[in-house]
């Protein structure tokens, strides 16, 4: 590798180093807080496989979005931050790598911009039928 790729690696991994020292420090420091009570109650997972595209969508808010990856397996997917476009969208696209969907690394792509994927929550049929549903 060249020199000039070696120092950026370095420049990030220590960049990444001191982000993770500063935030264990405040985290030591600080009292528990308890958890947002807008917080989803489902079970966070880290990605999602997707073999090609989503099998449908459907819209919660403007900052969370239903996925279905199959007709069997719906995911609950939130955005960094909010889309307006999202609720007057016909068509989304969502980056991914290889055969899976990762949060805080892929993104949902509406009219041409990118919404990074904040989380991903694994939900039942019913779960997410009765959050449509409700919306």
């Amino acid at each position: 590798m060249s020199r000039s790729i070696i120092r950026k690696l370095a420049t990030v991994a220590a960049v990444a180093g001191l982000t993770a020292v500063s935030g264990a420090s405040f985290a030591r420091g600080a009292p528990a807080v308890a958890t947002s009570a807008a917080a989803p109650a489902f079970e966070e997972v880290e990605s999602i496989p997707m073999l090609t595209r989503p099998h449908s969508w459907q819209i919660v808010d403007d900052d969370t979005v239903v996925v279905w990856a199959t007709p069997f397996d719906p995911y609950l997917v939130e955005l960094a931050f909010k889309s307006h476009d999202l609720k007057f969208a016909h068509v989304i696209g969502i980056t991914q790598v290889g055969s899976r969907i990762y949060a805080k690394f892929d993104a949902v792509k509406v009219d041409g911009f990118r919404y990074p994927i904040h989380s991903i929550y694994k939900m039942t049929r019913e779960e997410a039928r009765n959050l449509v549903r409700g919306t």
